[in-house]
């Protein structure tokens, strides 16, 4: 392990959807640890992507378009699976996805703006800020989640830095099994409806790669996620132990898939600067390295 060196991250979120850091602000991170690339993988929006390929210009960094997609799939046993599905290099503005996009972040800000609403209804949250207040305060978004709301209220003085998780345990958290009931009530959807494999092809139509986010758990379903498209899987993320990883690593060089992973949430580009140790995990989970990365980046698999 002691000769392995990232060369990118390739699983990052910005302030875009709920990350910590700016694009500008990932990349010249990545660039000060010495990174060669980094790719922005921000949740249900591309909103970020014009920000961070600047960034990238500027501070000399290899990118490409990326995100993060939340879906759902009913495995062979018959359970539905949650599934993280990282894309890869594909045309947000393709008829595959230019509007699918737009439904996956609407998903995301339709239940914030509710909770929102159900906050302020209970008298517990504080006064001071209004749904439009979110909306101007973070210009060019499209996904609005927890972040987006708590920063308008820190932004005016309202609540402070060391009240977040307690905000977010209270009025945004998915805990709340009845609370979530109501809200899917209200808008009629569900990311529960957002079939993997229906969005591996739609990535696919949009000449991307589709690869399967932190798999850890799920690898006696790795050949029906191949089965169903999925073009590579993470091996390098603080979610795959070192077991997982060998099983994804082996079974991507068997199948000719590529091998990907980043920070996420953890290290230094995930908060670690912000939020200390409980953001800290072992350096190789952080990123791959530069054979893996001009893998996809030249395309070489597909």
């Amino acid at each position: 392990m002691k000769d392995f060196k990232v060369f990118a991250s390739c699983h990052n979120h910005s302030t875009y959807s709920d990350g910590e850091y700016t694009p500008d602000t990932l990349a010249r991170i990545a660039k000060n640890l010495g990174h060669g690339g980094i790719i922005l993988t921000d949740h249900d929006t591309v909103q970020g992507y014009p920000f961070m390929k600047e960034a990238c210009d500027k501070y000399g960094l290899k990118t490409m378009m990326g995100a993060e997609f939340t879906t759902y799939h009913t495995m062979p046993d018959g359970r539905r699976r949650g599934i993280h599905l990282l894309g890869f290099d594909f045309d947000p503005e393709h008829e595959a996805l230019r509007d699918f996009i737009p439904y996956a972040a609407g998903m995301q800000t339709d239940r914030s703006r509710i909770l929102f609403r159900f906050a302020k209804e209970s008298g517990e949250m504080r006064e001071g800020v209004e749904w439009e207040d979110v909306l101007a305060d973070h210009p060019n978004h499209n996904y609005f989640c927890n972040n987006e709301v708590f920063a308008s209220f820190m932004k005016r003085g309202i609540y402070r830095y060391d009240e977040y998780d307690d905000f977010v345990k209270r009025f945004f958290s998915y805990s709340d099994a009845e609370r979530e009931q109501r809200v899917h009530e209200i808008t009629k959807k569900s990311y529960n409806d957002i079939e993997t494999a229906d969005v591996i092809k739609r990535i696919k139509a949009a000449g991307g790669v589709p690869v399967i986010a932190h798999p850890q758990g799920y690898e006696k379903y790795a050949d029906e996620l191949l089965s169903i498209g999925a073009m590579g899987f993470e091996t390098r993320h603080s979610m795959i132990n070192e077991e997982a990883r060998e099983f994804f690593t082996n079974y991507c060089n068997e199948h000719k898939l590529y091998k990907m992973g980043g920070a996420d949430h953890e290290n230094v580009l995930g908060g670690l600067l912000t939020f200390g140790d409980e953001c800290s995990s072992p350096y190789e989970t952080s990123g791959i390295d530069e054979e893996c990365f001009m893998e996809i980046f030249e395309r070489k698999l597909g």
